[in-house]
């Protein structure tokens, strides 16, 4: 009885074993299957992720298309403000695929090397003053030319007319082709020497840009011209190089040039206007669906530094009293009458009498 009850345990016990061993190799195979069901599992997650990132990637476009944009004016200027407008409006509206890179500073170069590269088309874009322009397209200087605006509501009415198309085709014959028309500044006489009137100012060197209608204004007031740089102006007044030079309030504070002048001297002689430009030649080349983007991000750039400028002139022109530069009150009539003679005779030399007189119309 017990030997039997011992075996018949013996019998169960073995083919317990049995049994486990046979759950032990479905439980393996199961755990191979599961294992070969989490690989797959991971390769989808991995796929899945694959996919989400290509989709990342394709929402931000590579730029197709990269511009670069030259400026001889400091970061700070409201005119490089007007060239980020431009830069974002141009991105966003290419969702990235053309991309704008502003080189300020005169990075790549002063405004003849850059309107030079421009032509040639070995740089994209450029912004710069009318009167540096006029060497490349005479007619153009008739936007720099002295006491040829009175306010900033007659530059607009201006820049708004025929006398701008008219510009733009003068540039577009030197490979240049505008997009926009850009606002600085009126500029005044800045100087280390009180002066009660014009006769004051005979003899003294003054810096200009290197544009006739610069030289040939402080010229006509008995002044001497001389043409330095502009990144090397403020060595320049420091060491007695030059007496003054001539420029907007913005431009002197942006460049700290009140610390090495004394005076100021509303003349407000000439208004500076600028044109955001691009090369013909690479425009050229551009689909046309760009062409149209990147015009239009022009003019809209342009509008939106009309206002600007006219806030940080009268900002800058606050902060330059407040750290001390003196503003003498002078008549201005003598410097414009002086500066008549030049007008007249400098108009007649470029053909721009009918184009002064058009602008005359529209103050």
């Amino acid at each position: 009885m017990k030997k039997g009850m011992v075996f018949f345990l013996l019998s169960l016990f073995i083919m317990a074993l049995a049994a486990c061993g046979s759950l032990t190799e479905e439980s393996g195979e199961n755990g191979d299957s599961e294992q070969s069901s989490g690989e797959t599992k991971e390769e989808t997650d991995s796929a899945e992720a694959d996919e989400e990132t290509s989709e990342a990637e394709g929402s931000s476009k590579e730029a197709e298309t990269t511009i670069r944009l030259g400026s001889h004016l400091p970061p700070s200027h409201s005119v490089i403000a007007v060239t980020e407008e431009f830069k974002d409006i141009v991105e966003s509206e290419s969702d990235g695929r053309i991309a704008v890179e502003i080189h300020p500073s005169g990075e790549l170069g002063g405004q003849s090397e850059l309107i030079q590269s421009l032509q040639v088309g070995s740089l994209e874009m450029t912004i710069n003053d009318a009167g540096v322009l006029s060497n490349f397209a005479p007619k153009v200087g008739v936007l720099d030319m002295p006491y040829t605006f009175s306010s900033y509501e007659h530059v607009h009415n201006v820049l708004d007319s025929s006398v701008a198309e008219t510009l733009e085709a003068e540039l577009a014959e030197a490979d240049i082709k505008s997009i926009g028309w850009v606002d600085s500044a009126f500029r005044d006489l800045l100087i280390n020497e009180e002066i009660s009137g014009i006769e004051d100012v005979d003899g003294m060197s003054l810096r200009v840009p290197d544009a006739p209608q610069y030289s040939r204004t402080v010229e006509s007031w008995g002044a001497s011209a001389t043409s330095i740089p502009w990144g090397d102006l403020y060595n320049s007044l420091e060491t007695g190089v030059a007496d003054g030079f001539e420029g907007s309030a913005e431009s002197i504070y942006s460049d700290g040039l009140h610390e090495v002048v004394e005076y100021r001297v509303p003349t407000e002689h000439i208004f500076t206007v600028l044109s955001l430009n691009i090369s013909q030649q690479f425009f050229n080349e551009l689909p046309a669906e760009d062409q149209t983007l990147i015009e239009e991000a022009g003019r809209e750039a342009a509008l939106f530094g009309r206002e600007l400028a006219m806030e940080r002139d009268e900002e800058y022109k606050g902060q330059l009293e407040e750290e001390g530069l003196q503003t003498l009150e002078v008549d201005k009539k003598p410097f414009q009458e002086a500066a008549m003679e030049f007008v007249n005779s400098y108009a007649e030399e470029e053909g721009l009498t009918d184009l002064l007189e058009q602008i005359n119309e529209l103050e």
